[in-house]
């Protein structure tokens, strides 16, 4: 068997049916919904894949806007999923490029099942459809509903900028809410009747801003007050902060967490205040998978895109992240703007992925997963291979 052949051969097939996922990515591009409300981008999709021959189950995990899509020439023993997310940013739409992701993931998934199907390969394919990333973390209440048990390796493409690369580490991390409780009074005629939460409030900020110095160059805080008192003759008697941590091990989150804790204890201590603090589980960073990410640079070096070298970190999160911990995975980023780095979540990149780069980030994307896929029902030992380097990763986690 001629794999290069057969790969060419599939991704022939793939620039057949080019027009119809550009036609798909515009139109969700053009109805941007926010998490949990994809609606219409969970239609389409599944409308697709039913007519493509796939076996859809729509509500996976009692989440109405995700969708589990399953092909099986025959039974085999590996099962590898592609991972469609859809969507959208408040006020700016697609600007992360979720409109690409989606139909890229139906697009790898489209030359996985002509090859499986011309070739009688044996084994699963799955699409899943997960709402979501940007805010509620699909991916995370699929994995706690169950839904990705039984699948062996991930494939997950995102548009990027610069260099299209294989995607290295990103960050861990936790959301933040403390409220200081102090008393009211007039802070003029009876100020020393009052204990101040807005002066608890900035002893907070000044203790976490020493404790920097302290923390590794990772190390990520961030916070504002989102209720600092009601008028500027009362002394604050309930102010709220709203804050994020984050950096790249999971461990060190920890331990961050408590450190800001007694930041916050502390300062309620030295005023006189009360204080409420609640750490919030964010999204777990992603951990690489080498042997898979591999396969796919020499898929898309077969087909011609320039590559950044090894697998880049990022200070982003996605809920792939907490995937990653359990499935290998392998995601690519395939560039929408070669010319240099530029910013997701801005018009700019909104626009890009309305673009023709973005009907190429299609092509692109979808072909080397697609081959990497091959690779991988052909050879399933680079999975078990990917499997060990898991769990070996997660040992420093």
């Amino acid at each position: 068997m001629n794999m290069e052949k057969i790969k060419t051969q599939c991704d022939d097939y793939l620039d057949s049916r080019l027009d119809e996922l550009w036609e798909m990515a515009q139109y969700i591009h053009a109805n941007p919904e926010l998490a949990f409300q994809e609606e219409e981008a969970c239609r389409v999709q599944c409308e697709f894949l039913l007519e493509n021959g796939f076996e859809v189950e729509r509500n996976v995990g009692g989440l109405p806007t995700a969708y589990k899509a399953i092909y099986q020439y025959k039974q085999g023993d590996l099962t590898v999923a592609v991972v469609s997310e859809y969507d959208a940013l408040p006020e700016i739409g697609h600007a992360c490029g979720h409109n690409l992701i989606c139909t890229t993931a139906l697009g790898t998934a489209l030359e996985i099942k002509k090859f499986m199907e011309d070739y009688r390969i044996p084994g699963t394919l799955v699409v899943m459809g997960t709402p979501a990333e940007e805010s509620g973390g699909g991916k995370i209440k699929l994995l706690e509903k169950n839904a990705f048990d039984g699948i062996d390796a991930v494939l997950f493409m995102h548009p990027t900028s610069d260099k299209t690369r294989l995607a290295g580490e990103c960050m861990s991390s936790t959301k933040i809410r403390i409220e200081f409780k102090g008393k009211s009074a007039h802070a003029s005629s009876h100020p020393a009747k009052g204990v101040n939460a807005l002066s608890a409030a900035n002893l907070y900020f000044v203790a976490t801003g020493l404790m920097r110095q302290h923390c590794k160059p990772d190390f990520r805080l961030s916070g504002i007050i989102d209720d600092g008192g009601k008028g500027v003759g009362l002394i604050p008697d309930f102010v709220s902060i709203n804050g994020s941590l984050s950096c790249f091990n999971a461990k060190d989150l920890e331990e961050y967490v408590e450190r800001v804790r007694k930041c916050a204890e502390g300062a309620a201590l030295a005023t006189g205040c009360e204080v409420d603090i609640t750490f919030s589980p964010g999204y777990l960073g992603r951990v690489p998978n080498q042997i898979l990410s591999d396969v796919c640079r020499e898929e898309l070096i077969a087909i011609g895109e320039p590559l950044l070298d090894g697998m880049p970190f990022d200070y982003g999160g996605e809920d792939l992240g907490n995937v990653s911990r359990v499935i290998p995975i392998c995601n690519p980023y395939v560039t929408i703007f070669p010319d240099y780095k530029i910013s997701n979540h801005t018009e700019q990149f909104r626009e890009l992925a309305n673009s023709p780069a973005g009907k190429r980030c299609i092509q692109i994307g979808s072909k080397a997963m697609a081959r990497t896929a091959m690779e991988l029902f052909m050879n399933p030992k680079i999975v078990e291979d990917a499997k060990k380097e898991l769990i070996v990763r997660m040992e420093d986690e």
